[in-house]
């Protein structure tokens, strides 16, 4: 497909805060903690699928190995919380970050206690999700930022590329294919040094980090809304859109390391967490957001402080319509904020976990439905400190952390209440 011009902005920034598809200062400890939480959080427990074991005589289960499958995206957060959790309780938390679709697919086939998406459930999912182990739970336990990563021959580190979800559009529908493009030019005087063509590097598995980028371009582009095969979802059907450049890749290290070593001929461009980007020193772009387009600019870099006020921003707006965490969670957007200082590809992160679970279940005893919700509870409480001390992970809106607690609250196993343990 010859380069051009992507198709143009919608008349008026789009006020979006509800989905339109079926369904994206770094702290020098964190390398540290990190490599702490994979060898507490993933070594402590003998086997992957193992180790399920008794209760204290507290009451409290000790011993019990909690297994979690999901979204790469928190995957750092989601670790040094295990492990933090597993010295505490001395009851291990093994997690996976295969991506959301493998999550939520484990959880479904009973495989796993957990799983964490950065996306509330379509139709089809939580009717699965639902006949396997009975009602669930959508709990939000972090936010963050999905961020775009570039390398671009011939851009100046001192010139950042500032992109419109437009732009972001036409890039991956194969609409603009160089970087030198006017459509590119117009807002970044710097591309015009530029001689590459443009390599849109894409997950192929089922992510979440796909679902909110999907989820932006959705609000913006009536080409990628409207088609069935795209739209807003953790894996859009990539192949209708074949064309040179486009490129696929394995989980989140793939897009990273597809962007770092592009085509020959290319410079490439993908999507991963801020976190990912930060320490890994990739070039992320600035994104406009609605109401920069609304006012000429703003092309917001991606930040705590700007991840932080869009997740607010979209809370204040929608409160009093958000779902209850045992209802349905798949037309809530966190993107495309309306504030001034909103990074606008931010997004929450739940954690999906059975409600009642029995002896059918994963969670088949309990012993361990205990240690489940004390998992989650710990989450929403303890567990903040160190999204917001060590990594760029903001707290959900302390109202829902608060629903969370309310909800597993009423969890049950095999028909029977149990206590919380602290």
């Amino acid at each position: 497909m010859s380069a051009g011009n992507p198709p143009g902005p919608a008349p008026s920034p789009p006020p979006v805060v509800r989905r339109r598809g079926d369904r994206g200062k770094i702290y020098t400890v964190v390398g540290v903690i990190v490599v702490a939480a994979l060898i507490v959080g993933v070594g402590a427990g003998t086997s992957w699928y193992g180790l399920k074991s008794t209760s204290s005589s507290s009451g409290c289960p000790t011993a019990i190995t909690l297994q979690g499958q999901g979204a790469a995206f928190p995957s750092s957060i989601v670790l040094q919380w295990a492990a933090e959790f597993g010295g505490d309780t001395g009851n291990p938390v093994n997690y996976g970050p295969s991506g959301a679709g493998q999550g939520i697919t484990e959880l479904t086939d009973k495989l796993v206690d957990f799983a964490v998406t950065d996306e509330g459930l379509n139709a089809s999912q939580s009717s699965g999700l639902q006949s396997a182990v009975g009602s669930f739970l959508t709990l939000p336990v972090t936010a963050g930022a999905v961020v775009m990563i570039y390398n671009i021959p011939g851009l100046s580190s001192k010139s950042p590329l500032n992109l419109t979800p437009t732009q972001m559009a036409g890039i991956y529908l194969g609409l603009i294919t160089t970087w030198n493009s006017t459509a590119l030019t117009v807002n970044n005087p710097g591309l015009n040094k530029s001689t590459s063509l443009i390599e849109p590097v894409y997950r192929s598995d089922a992510a979440g980090m796909t679902y909110v980028v999907t989820n932006l371009m959705s609000d913006w582009n009536s080409t990628w809304r409207n088609n069935p095969s795209l739209g807003t979802t953790i894996a859009p059907d990539w192949n209708v859109l074949k064309f040179p450049g486009l490129t696929p890749a394995s989980g989140n290290s793939g897009v990273l390391n597809a962007v770092k070593s592009p085509n020959k001929g290319y410079g490439a461009i993908g999507y991963t967490d801020l976190y990912d980007a930060s320490v890994k020193g990739d070039a992320m772009a600035h994104i406009q957001n609605s109401y920069g387009y609304a006012h000429g600019g703003g092309y917001i870099v991606p930040t705590v402080t700007n991840t932080t006020s869009a997740i607010d921003d979209v809370y204040n707006a929608t409160a009093a319509t958000l779902p209850l965490p045992t209802g349905d969670w798949s037309q809530v957007s966190w993107v495309n904020a309306s504030g001034q200082f909103d990074y606008p590809l931010a997004t929450i992160v739940y954690i999906l976990a059975p409600l009642n679970p029995t002896p059918s279940t994963h969670t088949a005893t309990s012993a361990e439905a205990a240690a489940l919700r004390w998992w989650i509870d710990w989450v929403a409480t303890q567990g903040q400190f160190y999204s917001r001390a060590y990594f760029p992970f903001p707290s959900p809106p302390a109202p829902l952390l608060k629903e969370d607690q309310n909800a597993t609250a009423k969890m049950t196993f095999n028909g029977n209440s149990f206590p919380l343990c602290t």
